[in-house]
């Protein structure tokens, strides 16, 4: 009892300021953090919760014009700013920027930025795939097909393709496109005749035929957890406060520029009951493959 008590005081203290961080920002996603809510305000949200736990504050700096590498360069060293965290670019062809990496250490948040290798947190995108295969499955979905944006594809590696494509389910089912708004869709459909879309954002339901919109629907990035459609909330803020416990060890590992051996930490999201996926009374028993799940 005495143990218990001490550690429900020690876990009230508030934690003494140590450092502070930066979070560097692409221009499209810094202005949609004030929105009050999204993608973009949860992402924030969680940079500052997660610092906040282990005795961090972020200053937040936004890549403009008048933000050139060099000018970042000299506000981290002026403000004796050590410890980085990149936030995501809005597409996956994006460079990273060329800042003094040999002295700081760096995480990143997302699959977007490839070089330099650093440390970083993202949704575990092919476990994602699984769950929601292993929930059409389950209530007796036989013929999905999985709708893909081409930047989404290559952006999180092919791992939604990857994990489609390895549970049996033929290229043939997959389409993608470079925009939601494509001619071509309402015709595939019909060739393919699923019984459930599977597609990487809600957004594309708001497209999808009249006819096809009472098919079954999951999406796998849901914008919140309180969506009406069915599938996967892959909860930014937390994925950005497992980037701060990145940055965290590095700093107290003295980690800096491009590690030998990059920690990837994964998230996979909670599923969300909503009303686009008719829910079988008698679910299946999930085969051997979605045992895990």
């Amino acid at each position: 009892m005495v143990s218990e008590l001490m550690t429900s005081f020690a876990s009230r203290r508030p934690v003494n300021y140590k450092e502070t961080f930066a979070a560097i920002w692409w221009p499209e996603r810094w202005d949609e953090v004030d929105l009050g809510q999204g993608y973009h305000t949860n992402m924030y949200r969680g940079l500052n919760e997660g610092a906040k736990l282990h005795g961090r504050k972020f200053d937040h700096i936004v890549m403009t014009k008048d933000m050139a590498p060099n000018v970042i360069n000299r506000i981290l060293r002026a403000r004796n700013i050590q410890g980085v965290i990149l936030t995501p670019p809005i597409t996956a062809n994006e460079k990273t920027p060329e800042l003094d990496w040999e002295n700081l250490s760096a995480t990143i948040i997302g699959t977007a930025l490839r070089h330099p290798n650093f440390h970083r947190a993202q949704a575990s995108h092919y476990n994602v795939m699984v769950k929601a295969l292993a929930m059409a499955h389950r209530h007796r979905y036989k013929r999905p097909c999985l709708l893909l944006h081409d930047d989404i594809d290559c952006r999180t590696n092919r791992a939604y393709t990857a994990a489609f494509m390895a549970w049996g389910h033929s290229r043939k089912y997959i389409w993608k496109a470079n925009s939601h708004l494509s001619n071509g869709l309402p015709k595939w459909l019909n060739t393919v005749k699923p019984d459930v879309i599977i597609a990487d954002w809600e957004i594309w339901y708001e497209y999808l035929p009249e006819e096809y919109q009472n098919c079954g629907f999951i999406t796998l990035s849901l914008r919140s957890n309180d969506s009406p459609i069915t599938g996967i909330y892959q909860n930014i803020a937390n994925i950005a406060k497992c980037a701060v416990d990145l940055l965290v060890r590095s700093r107290i590992q003295h980690e800096c520029g491009e590690p030998d051996d990059p920690v990837l930490m994964l998230t996979t999201g909670t599923w969300v009951h909503g009303t686009t996926l008719k829910l079988s009374g008698d679910p299946l028993i999930a085969e051997d493959h979605f045992a895990d799940l």
